[in-house]
């Protein structure tokens, strides 16, 4: 059974639009699925695993929600267009991305190879430029809309992740910014950056005491963040009571950058 409570506070009211979120299977992306189609929204879910998005389908339609499930890999460029353009026929058009899809890398500096820096780059720049082109240039061409994409605090500081994460992260906030500029005022974008989250990709991390130590000491809620508490950000970004806002990083961060 869905438990649509969590989001009780959080409903800008999205009935009769359409949102598209990348990542949509697991973690923060996941959450704001849910937390979109909780407010109202029809939400097409995009991500690599099909079982994955087929229990998330299941869970909000027991809500009540509308979901189409696209399996895509936003490395995958091709794929990403076929995507996109089947999420706009599905209701006639998008009114939002969320684009959570990501991938992280533990090497350091030192370690890391050429390969492995690719392929972070390929889904957190590339692949997150490619699939905002593709909802962007339609969105341009048609009512506009607004482009969420989910980077980390990482990208504002060093806060413990690896170098290639931070600048994957880092260069997604200024291409944000930069579309922003070029896109106004028919599409709005902004970032999240989220401090760290209890996900399956920051699990192995978080599973190591001296890490989870250091993160607390600089954070002022004392705490670690829940996915589902990027969902009010989230939802703010896509509807009307953000309709001035673009070209902004949101820090949902705990304090650790005041």
């Amino acid at each position: 059974m869905a438990d649509w409570g969590q989001f009780e506070t959080l409903r800008p009211d999205q009935a009769g639009t359409t949102s598209l979120v990348a990542g949509a299977s697991r973690g923060i992306g996941r959450s704001i699925a849910i937390g979109l189609a909780a407010a109202g929204a029809s939400v097409v879910g995009l991500a690599r695993s099909a079982d994955a998005l087929d229990d998330l389908g299941d869970e909000i339609r027991t809500g009540g929600g509308e979901f189409l499930p696209l399996v895509a890999d936003i490395a995958d460029l091709e794929a990403t267009a076929a995507a996109v353009a089947a999420a706009w026929r599905w209701k006639g058009g998008l009114d939002s991305l969320v684009n959570s899809a990501g991938a992280t890398n533990r090497s350091s500096a030192l370690e890391i190879s050429p390969a492995e820096w690719d392929a972070l780059f390929d889904v957190n720049l590339r692949g997150a430029f490619f699939l905002t082109r593709e909802v962007g240039r339609r969105m341009l061409d048609g009512n506009g809309g607004s482009i969420v994409n989910i980077a980390s605090l990482s990208g504002v500081v060093s806060d413990g992740a690896q170098v290639a994460y931070s600048a994957s992260k880092a260069a997604m906030i200024h291409m944000s910014a930069v579309l922003a500029d070029h896109w106004a005022p028919k599409v709005r974008l902004n970032c999240i950056s989220p401090a760290w989250v209890r996900t399956e990709m920051t699990r192995d991390y978080l599973a190591v005491e001296d890490n989870v130590s250091a993160i607390l000491q600089r954070t002022p809620m004392g705490r670690i963040a829940r996915p589902e508490e990027m969902v009010g950000a989230a939802l703010f970004l896509v509807s009307g009571m953000s309709s001035y806002l673009t070209g902004q990083n949101l820090l949902v961060d705990g304090g650790w950058t005041a």
